[in-house]
């Protein structure tokens, strides 16, 4: 088997920029008014964004009960993840890349700050720029799987993402993120499975040598309604 390193990796020097352009792709409008506040308003929090990335590539197997979860092997033992009817993309999984990462949490006070100011326009933009900012980072993280895998000559599943995939639900990121050190880069696991700050992820993306896809795709790809779905991921 080729070597993995299995520690944890962290990056929290992150040079994400965010340009006008891109945050009017996601307003999806072009009246002059709301563009000028867009400008502004990423003008007032330009950089103070705090992106970082906690990571571990870890071996992974099927579940011995035949159920299609998948079991991950930390430091302290296994750890079973039920992903139920998406356990199908992990079928020729070798390694997992186990992910968190966050957007920080200096744009959600702006936004609260806007909110209460009653400057809601500006606390919906503040939002949407968190979420760019979330994108680029989740990016990041594709990269890497698509680098390693791409070493290896091995290809990459899509990216899997507990609470978004069908039949994996939130309540498993539990176990997910159990086997990262999220205070590494100031997340926290609440009880109920949410993370904080709210703009941070956890995913899964395995990679393996009976993979053929060099890019991390999506699971929009086996779904009949992807073609008109308005959430349908590139």
């Amino acid at each position: 088997m080729q070597y993995f390193d299995t520690q944890a990796q962290v990056f929290t020097d992150l040079n994400i920029e965010i340009d006008l352009t891109e945050l009017a792709a996601k307003i999806q409008t072009k009246r002059p008014n709301i563009l000028t506040t867009a400008k502004k308003t990423l003008n007032s929090v330009k950089n103070i964004w705090d992106p970082a990335l906690v990571y571990r590539w870890l071996p992974l197997e099927e579940s011995d009960d035949a159920s299609g979860r998948r079991v991950i092997y930390g430091n302290d033992g296994p750890v079973t993840l039920d992903l139920g009817y998406s356990s199908i993309f992990l079928k020729k999984a070798d390694y997992a890349l186990v992910v968190v990462y966050s957007a920080g949490s200096r744009l959600e006070e702006e936004s609260r700050k806007a909110t209460n100011d009653k400057e809601f326009l500006s606390a919906f933009l503040i939002d949407l720029i968190g979420l760019l900012v979330l994108e680029k980072t989740g990016n990041r993280a594709k990269r890497i799987a698509e680098q390693k895998a791409s070493e290896l000559g091995w290809g990459v599943s899509p990216f899997l993402s507990p609470g978004s995939i069908h039949g994996w639900q939130l309540e498993d990121q539990l176990q997910l993120c159990s086997l990262l050190p999220l205070d590494r880069i100031n997340v926290q696991l609440r009880d109920d499975a949410v993370l904080a700050p709210f703009k941070s992820l956890s995913c899964l993306i395995g990679i393996g040598p009976e993979y053929t896809a060099s890019l991390v795709g999506t699971t929009c790809q086996v779904c009949s309604k992807n073609q008109d779905c308005q959430m349908r991921q590139l």
